[in-house]
């Protein structure tokens, strides 16, 4: 069985609601990891300014050197859906899975992406529900 490279990302600004410090994103990355059989790769901080995602974009940029990225969140993916979008493409184009370790969502096709719209629209309405958002992401993927 072949070891799945994992690449972390973490932010020190917040997200979904949280602050989450740096430490502990990097550790339920590492955790994650872990528990899936995964490689786990020393994680990249973003910047601290609002609304910039420079060290996601690099990272996606290589993310021919990875078999997956590993966030914490959803939340933390930039709100405008076509700079969204574009970046996770440049990830599925690449062969590359994207991990969202709370909610235990994987893009990893064109067609997760569309849902992963659908569900994001989803967590403005119960943003705390982790479950319930996996479990609509599923529902949603099957169709």
């Amino acid at each position: 069985m072949k070891l799945i490279n994992v690449k972390g990302y973490t932010t020190p600004r917040s997200f979904s609601g949280f602050l989450i410090p740096i430490p502990l994103q990097s550790l339920s990355i590492r955790r994650y990891c872990e528990d899936n059989n995964y490689r786990f790769n020393h994680h990249v901080v973003e910047n601290i300014s609002p609304n910039t995602f420079f060290v996601l974009e690099r990272v996606m940029q290589e993310a021919h050197l990875y078999q997956a990225i590993a966030m914490c969140s959803l939340g933390m993916l930039p709100k405008d859906a076509t700079y969204r979008h574009a970046l996770l493409e440049q990830c599925t184009r690449a062969g590359v899975s994207v991990h969202f370790v709370f909610e235990q969502v994987i893009i990893d096709s064109p067609n997760d992406i569309e849902s992963l719209d659908e569900l994001l629209s989803l967590t403005n309405l119960a943003p705390s529900d982790l479950e319930q958002i996996r479990h609509i992401f599923d529902l949603i993927k099957r169709q």
